[in-house]
């Protein structure tokens, strides 16, 4: 069964956020944060995402015969249990690593200057941006990627094998940062669309918002399931302001103070009249 605790909320447009109540549906594409103190399970048939205190994220499903999805994790922890499939399905993208499975069970845990993945079952392709590393980390494994220092691994017995790839840059910025991680200076000083926002640098993921929304049912087709297993009949509409990611929260602060000047612009402009 899926749980919510308080300290829940979402946005489809990074500016507005709703508390997540039973029975709501999230859309596709949707971002989504936790406070201090809330925690959230997602499910959809066997597969399961878990949401940590402060944490943001991103969730994008397309395709329905060969469903894929991509969770955009900016900060926080996430707990993910994948369902396995003979083809690699689900990414996780944060600031610093892409994470590839094809199914299993790990976590990625996400700071203002790095990344990790440690996976108690099945397998899972860490790929660090800007160092150009890779390495598949197994049960009892990790691998860590830091902004500067690049990729270590780590094991309960053995440690995996990091192999040389052509380094790349990141989709979705670190908290706090106004460039991708492995972007050059002169990359960085060309527009290219890509915002430190969370809004503008989260995706090339589905778009088709029937085939990936998130909703209560969560037994069928590519429906996320969010219900409150907690004593409180719903979410806390008011911890809008507890953790919605620096990044993301900019964006919303902004608006408001654009809002409140506008609203005292127009007042003065009446009271001269």
């Amino acid at each position: 069964m899926a749980k919510a605790s308080q300290q829940v909320n979402f946005t489809v447009d990074k500016r507005n956020w709703v508390a997540v109540r039973a029975g709501d549906i999230i859309p596709n594409t949707a971002w989504i944060s936790t406070g201090p103190r809330g925690r959230v399970q997602l499910v959809r048939g066997v597969e399961s995402l878990s949401f940590q205190p402060n944490t943001v994220a991103g969730i994008y499903t397309s395709g329905f015969g060969e469903r894929k999805t991509e969770v955009v994790e900016q900060t926080g922890v996430l707990d993910l249990e994948i369902e396995k499939r003979s083809k690699p399905h689900t990414t996780v993208q944060t600031p610093f690593l892409a994470a590839v499975v094809k199914g299993t069970n790990f976590r990625v845990s996400v700071s203002k200057s790095a990344a990790e993945v440690t996976v108690n079952r099945g397998l899972v392709q860490v790929t660090s941006f800007a160092s150009g590393q890779r390495a598949n980390v197994g049960p009892g494994q990790g691998a860590s990627v830091d902004g500067v220092k690049g990729m270590t691994v780590s094991g309960d017995v053995s440690t995996p094998e990091v192999t040389a790839v052509a380094p790349s840059v990141a989709r979705v910025p670190a908290v706090g940062a106004t460039t991708l991680n492995g972007q050059t200076e002169t990359e960085s000083s060309k527009p290219s669309g890509t915002s430190s926002s969370v809004s503008n640098s989260a995706g090339s993921g589905g778009r088709d918002s029937a085939s990936g929304s998130f909703g209560s049912e969560g037994r069928n087709g590519n429906h996320y399931g969010v219900d409150n297993g907690s004593s409180n009949g719903s979410m806390n509409a008011a911890s809008n302001g507890g953790a919605q990611g620096e990044a993301v929260g900019k964006d919303k602060d902004k608006q408001d103070k654009k809002d409140k000047k506008d609203k005292k612009d127009k007042d003065k402009g009446k009271g001269k009249r």
